[in-house]
């Protein structure tokens, strides 16, 4: 690494941050009068814009590649950062009294201008500190002309601008990487095909069904960093065969120092088994994950598996028995079952006992351009760039076949076109080490960037980053430089997602999918270049031995375990740290953190506790005056009142499952707070919320008639962005009452829920105008009505009646008791999901529901309807609309007793649920595939009259595949003719009789499994005339207690596999006498038939599998021992589970 890494990350962004801060404090001139802020402010801004110019070209020498750096510049810069810190310290003492001065306790009045102003000064302390600052600038600067005469540099000019080091206009930022299914990887189909053969080889159903994994095989890909290793067990993950093979697929990926107890539940967590936060029972976990597991086959990844280094204290046997005691739950699964490692380490292989270790190499040449060629072109066609081709087969060659190296060089590339550019890049002598390019990478981020990836260094490796939270640590830090444009200013927020986009297109970061949720992670390679590139300002302490705490002076930003707190006192300056964050350690547990250590971290800026166990946190906090960024810990229950006095806090985050009994009652001098991260429900209880004007995010606000709880509190809070739930509507008393709330100015709100109490106590009158005047800006995507009690729809859900357009896409109405009609929801232009529930006096839908347009309902997916009780009818309406719901794909009727006429489902439904109905008392339509674009459906109903009643068009009964007829009265099978392609059909819970089932055999020819359940008249399976037409391959009979004869077993000639089971009739005589003639059978399975004494004479010879399950105690025996004359009868077939 080059030398400019012993500084620290750049100072001229830093200094950017404080010549910001200095103006926007100076161009508040009222509140400082004439006692010399303004001028002295106007000095600072004056250094600080010499000096950074002068930094940069310091900053450009040291690394810009050119051999190692001179010693006095890397001091003078080292100084130079340490007072534009202090100066940083000194503009926040000003803002902090500044709003100290505002918190409700000094009237303006009370006292003269002049001693007002004395007071925002602290008694001119700080102007004295100011001015100091300001002296030691001049100082620095009068140093610097000899000091780069000295280093041989060219004077620089002093326009304010620093280039450290050559920051170049970013590309469009086109998103996030593209999800696996659709990335393509290079070089590595040959591994692939291997570890895919690995995978699914030993995994026979027949060999394979409900038999324990006593071992469960390992694999191991092994490589260098930055091979593909992690890449290519995700397409692993993603292969088809892959997925079909396995019934559970987990994804391990341990960050930091791990043991037993942290992997198992992480193991737990990847299976989806929910654990109590504070379980900490080994043994009750591993019979947890032995439960999750058993009887499934399982494929579990381990990724980037590191072994122990040389300052822990588990040696090699330890470490192996670690892993062997923690994987021993997992013999329980079905054999088949595998275990996947990547990992650098051939020891790790070996100590999990991989028997098959597979090494990636280098890509060749053709396959490295491949993906330099795709990371820097994109989706361009390079035939364009011939120059740009040329150059860039030469940096291709110069990586070595490093994979991640062509992601991060290419990534860089991409946002330019000019050739200079290419040519600087190609020509520099970075590409003898994997770090040295990667440094290549960080030095070519613009340098607002650089210290948002190398603050990463601070979390341990494999860690799982969310986005937004990182970002909110960026800004507290400074770190985020905010824009204006179209006349207005941009969120610090959407800033700091561009740079993370920018990151992420670059490979600095990766994103990885776990279920709903998003997470990103930094490749090992990248992460020891943030910790090198970081050393001097950032450092991570994971072990609470004293002689491994070694930090140097100059760091200003911390993590530490939790074991490890208590041994920090006297060996960091605590003073001098930004942030601090503490992690959980898994052997130890931080009730509180001692108010010695609290009080000398005032200059802190993020204060993260997510890894203690507080309780009640110190009122010492409040001294942390400086503090932006506070996150508690799980256990909170109760917070000081000395919290309201951090003034400058931007950020509170409180975890979701905290049980804090309340909130302070000034929280609102909290004025500069945009993110209270907590319990919706928990917002409720501040008090005077609607002066959080700056909030973000989503609140629950409950209409009270005291001070701090009406609906014009919330006038000024238009930032919010997420949600917006309004409780106990029933005390607002009219429209100009509720026009207060001003939620028409909140064009940021996604989603806004308005509630009325369940009392009754309401007047519908009221309640009309209540809504009306709650109309929400036209940009809301979603809104909930909730037990309102009008009689009529809000005019602003009526298109005819709106000045403007809604994009409204989500509405949820919900016991809107008094409606006895709909307004024309069907003209909602971007309507997608529409779910009604409780419209208990709706009787009747209409035309007024459609509207009057051409197309109603354009744009709607989902429609609901739940618990309406006196409706009665739904009018199509096709014939006065071109088109009626031609995007419907999801439709549900729930627990409407009198409904009895109802329109043919949309041809676009692909998912039906109906319940309850005067019509059909149960009916569920899905895709007989998980394939959005498949054509084949399955159908589950208690009614075969669905088929002919016109409630589906005659395409979509031909496109059943898949059908189950349960608890049906009166079931007139002749109605199944229509279902020409049906393949699979379960009867089941029918009063069927062996006639009946005959007819409905024969009416379907089509059928290839024949499921039948719980039917108790049948007795006999039946005789078909003309059996040759069917193509049975699969029969299934259970819980059939009268069935006594299967006799007709050999007319069924394409029979493949047999299921009888908890049938107590079925004997060996029920079997056909020329059973041997059945030559397609493969597979015979009897199960708990407590009438078979004896087995059936003349296996057919083609059998391959036979499972004999809960036979009487005598043929059981006779079996397992191996002999006699019914072990002769199945001796000669292959594969037998007896038990």
């Amino acid at each position: 690494m080059g030398e400019a890494a012993v500084v620290g990350w750049l100072v001229c962004p830093v200094i950017r941050i404080v010549v910001d801060k200095a103006k926007a404090c100076a161009s508040d001139k009222i509140r400082w009068l004439n006692g010399g802020v303004p001028d002295a402010l106007t000095q600072l801004q004056n250094a600080l814009t010499q000096l950074r110019a002068v930094a940069g070209a310091v900053e450009r020498s040291l690394g810009g590649g050119c051999g190692r750096g001179d010693p006095d510049l890397v001091s003078w810069l080292r100084h130079l950062k340490e007072v534009v810190y202090e100066a940083d310290d000194v503009i926040d003492d000003f803002n902090y009294r500044r709003h100290s001065s505002q918190d409700g306790k000094v009237s303006l009045g009370s006292s003269s201008i002049s001693k007002f102003g004395k007071q925002l000064v602290g008694k001119d302390e700080s102007l004295n500190k100011l001015k100091a600052v300001v002296q030691k600038l001049d100082g620095i600067f009068a140093s610097s002309g000899l000091l780069m005469q000295a280093a041989g540099l060219p004077k620089p000019g002093f326009g304010g601008e620093s280039s450290s080091p050559q920051p170049r206009a970013d590309g469009p930022v086109t998103g996030s990487m593209l999800g696996l299914e659709d990335e393509e990887v290079f070089g590595r189909d040959a591994e692939l095909a291997d570890m895919v053969s690995w995978l699914i080889a030993g995994t026979d159903d027949g060999a394979a069904a409900d038999q324990r994994a006593d071992t469960v095989p390992v694999a191991a890909i092994m490589g260098h960093g930055g091979m593909g290793k992690t890449t290519l067990a995700r397409l692993l993950c993603h292969d088809q065969e892959v997925k079909g093979t396995f019934d559970l697929i987990m994804w391990v990926c341990p960050a930091g120092n791990y043991n037993k107890l942290d992997l198992t539940k992480q193991i737990l967590h990847s299976a989806d088994v929910q654990l109590p936060d504070s379980m900490t029972s080994f043994d009750w976990m591993q019979k947890k994950l032995a439960k999750s597991v058993s009887s499934r086959r399982f494929l579990l990844i381990l990724d980037n598996i590191w072994d122990k280094n040389e300052k822990d204290v588990m040696d090699e046997h330890s470490y192996s028995k670690m892993w062997s005691d923690v994987l021993v739950p997992l013999r329980c699964g079905r054999a088949g079952s595998k275990i996947l490692v990547t990992t650098r380490r051939k020891i790790v292989a070996d100590s999990l006992n991989a028997n098959k270790q597979v090494w990636l190499n280098e890509l060749k040449f053709a396959d490295i351009w491949l993906l330099f060629k795709k990371c820097a072109f994109g989706n361009d066609d390079v035939g364009r760039y011939s120059e740009l081709k040329e150059i860039g087969e030469k940096i291709a060659m110069k990586l070595k076949g490093l994979p991640l190296a062509a992601e991060v060089v290419g990534g860089m590339l991409k946002g330019t076109r000019s050739s200079s550019e290419w040519k600087r890049i190609s020509e520099m002598g970075i590409y003898d080490s994997v770090s040295s390019t990667l440094e290549l990478c960080y030095r070519n981020l613009q340098e607002h960037l650089q210290p948002c990836f190398a603050i990463c260094s601070i979390f341990p490796k494999n860690w799982r980053f969310k986005r937004d939270k990182l970002i909110k640590i960026w800004m507290a830090l400074g770190f985020i430089q905010p824009r204006s444009g179209d006349g207005k200013n941009q969120l610090e927020e959407d800033v700091g997602k561009e740079y993370f986009n920018q990151l992420l297109a670059r490979s600095f970061f990766h994103e990885r999918k776990e279920g709903r949720r998003t997470y990103y992670y930094i490749h090992d390679l990248m992460h020891d270049l943030a910790e090198n590139v970081s050393r001097v300002d950032c450092a991570r302490v994971e072990s609470a031995d004293k002689k491994d705490i070694c930090v140097p002076d100059t760091v200003r930003h911390l993590s530490v375990t939790s074991n490890a707190v208590m041994q920090l006192k006297g060996r960091i300056e605590l003073k001098r740290l930004r942030t601090f964050i503490i992690f959980k350690h898994s052997s130890s547990s931080l009730v509180q953190l001692p108010d010695d250590i609290l009080k000398e971290l005032k200059g802190l800026r993020v204060l993260g506790l997510d890894g203690c166990d507080i309780v009640e946190l110190s009122d010492k906090v409040g001294l942390l005056i400086h503090l932006r960024y506070l996150a508690l810990c799980r256990t909170i229950t109760k917070l000081p009142k000395s919290v309201t006095k951090l003034f400058l806090l931007q950020t509170l985050s409180i975890p979701k499952r905290c049980q804090l009994e309340e909130f302070p009652k000034d929280m609102w001098n909290l004025k500069y707070l945009r993110h209270l991260d907590t319990n919706r429900t928990s917002t409720s209880k501040v008090v005077g919320i609607g002066k959080l004007i700056h909030l973000q995010g989503s609140i629950e606000f409950h209409v009270k008639k005291e001070k701090g709880h009406t609906l014009e509190d919330l006038n000024d809070m238009n930032g919010l962005r997420r949600k917006l739930h309004i409780k106990n509507l029933d005390v607002v008393a009219s429209k100009e009452e509720a026009s207060k709330a001003g939620l028409s100015k909140k064009q940021s709100i996604k989603v806004l829920e308005l509630e009325w109490n369940s009392t009754g106590k309401s007047v519908p009158s009221i309640d009309v105008q209540v809504l009306e005047g709650l109309e929400p800006h036209s940009l809301v995507e979603e809104v909930h009505i909730r037990r309102y009690h009008g009689t009529t729809s809000p005019s602003w859900l009526d298109m005819s009646c709106r000045k403007d357009k809604t994009f409204l896409k989500y509405l949820h109405l919900t016991n809107c008791r008094k409606w006895e009609f709909l307004p024309p929801l069907g003209e909602l232009p971007f309507l997608k999901l529409l779910h009604l529930k409780e419209m208990c006096s709706l009787k009747h839908i209409g035309s007024e529901f459609y509207g009057t347009n051409s197309t109603a309902f354009p744009c709607l997916e989902d429609l609901e309807f739940d618990d309406m009780p006196k409706w009665v009818e739904w009018i199509s309406e096709e014939g006065k609309h071109v088109k009626v719901f031609p995007e419907l794909r999801k439709l549900k009727l729930l627990n409407c007793p009198n409904l009895i006429q109802v329109p043919s489902f949309p041809l676009s439904v692909r998912k039906a649920t109906v319940e309850n109905t005067g019509f059909v008392s149960h009916l569920k339509l899905s895709p007989f595939t998980s394939s959005t674009k498949g054509s084949k459906f399955k159908l589950e109903t208690f009614s075969a009259a669905v088929f002919t009643d016109g409630l589906f068009h005659q395409q979509r009964v031909q496109e059943i595949v898949d059908l189950t007829l349960r608890h049906g009265q009166d079931v007139k099978f002749e109605e199944l003719h229509a279902l020409s392609s049906l393949k699979r059909l379960q009867i089941a819970h029918l009063d069927i009789t062996d006639e009946q089932l005959g007819t409905c055999l024969q009416c379907l020819q089509s059928v290839t499994l024949l499921d039948i359940v719980h039917c108790s008249k049948v007795t006999t399976f039946p005789q078909i005339e003309s059996p040759s037409c069917l193509k049975f391959h699969e029969l299934n009979i259970r819980q059939c207690p009268q069935l006594f004869s299967l006799h007709s077993l050999p007319s069924f000639a394409t029979l493949e596999t047999v299921l009888i089971e908890n049938c107590s009739r079925v004997t060996a005589e029920s079997f056909p006498a020329n059973f041997n003639s059945l030559t397609s059978l493969r597979k015979l399975s009897i199960m708990h038939c407590t009438g078979l004494e004896s087995l059936p004479s003349g296996f057919p010879s083609s059998l391959q599998v036979v499972h004999l399950i809960g036979c009487k105690p005598t043929l059981l025996s006779q079996l397992q021992n191996k002999d006699g004359p019914e072990w002769d009868k199945v001796a000669f077939i292959p594969m037998k589970l007896i038990h």
